[in-house]
């Protein structure tokens, strides 16, 4: 099945949103879990394994971000085209902004888990 134009643009335009309130729902349900278990995990470099898989979900949200910067708007006039790329553009650094805030907290604050040291 084919998006119409309409339909793809709009996907295009909020790729960015829907991508960080994808990344928001996932660090934070895993950290519920994660903080539901008793005792400490392994940790490596430092940091528990749950901060790792915080940090790799911050990864593959960056990564499909920039994966979605491929995709061209379909609009008819060069003009919407341009418009849309633009802001597309903007709300795909905005959300890796909000993903890199989102996941430098690992760093920062000791989370359940474990102090950061």
């Amino acid at each position: 099945m084919r998006l119409s134009a309409a339909s793809h643009d709009l996907l295009l335009l909020f790729a960015g949103p829907m991508v960080w309130g994808a990344h928001f729902l996932a660090i934070y349900g895993f950290t519920g879990v994660a903080c539901a278990r008793p005792g400490p995990g392994p940790q490596w470099l430092g940091l528990a394994w749950e901060a790792w898989a915080i940090v790799a979900l911050g990864l593959v949200a960056a990564a499909v971000l920039v994966a979605s910067l491929a995709a061209r708007p379909r609009s008819g006039s060069a003009q919407n085209r341009d418009f849309l790329r633009a802001i597309a553009l903007a709300l795909n650094a905005l959300a890796l902004l909000a993903i890199a805030w989102e996941t430098l907290a690992v760093f920062l604050v000791p989370g359940c888990w474990g102090p950061v040291r």
